[in-house]
């Protein structure tokens, strides 16, 4: 086993990894067979009873417009102080080659837009806030 650092879009993690010969066998098993993930910050495994939760680095309030899966800002369709409709489409993000339209829950005006065209994103992460 090796354990090795890698950094994927700007986020560091140690993982621990398994070492294989040239048919692709095992060289030496681990003594869990899992491959453990972890966040550099953190330097310590999640807790087992939970799944991560990816973080936003805007808290969520009542007018946040939020993320529904992780994936690359196509599109930003609404601009800071435009009143906005229930159901309106404000950002467009794209997973999988798939567009996902992502619309305001309520009637408001902007009031910020967090993210811009070509962001990476994650599930939950606020896109834009309304008031």
């Amino acid at each position: 086993m090796k354990k090795l650092r890698v950094t994927v879009e700007g986020k560091v993690f140690d993982v621990v990894v398994e070492s294989l010969d040239e048919q692709g066998r095992v060289v030496a098993m681990p003594q869990n067979p899992a491959v453990q993930v972890y966040q550099q910050s953190t330097m310590a495994p999640p807790p087992s009873s939970s799944a991560p939760k990816p973080s936003s680095p805007v808290a969520a309030g009542s007018g946040a417009v939020t993320s529904p899966l992780a994936g690359r800002i196509v599109s930003v369709d609404c601009q800071v102080g435009q009143a906005v409709a229930s159901g309106a489409q404000l950002v467009t993000v794209e997973a999988m080659k798939m567009n996902t339209f992502v619309y305001a829950a309520a009637d408001g005006t902007v009031a910020s837009i967090n993210v811009t065209q070509g962001d990476a994103v994650e599930e939950g992460q606020v896109l834009v806030t309304l008031s």
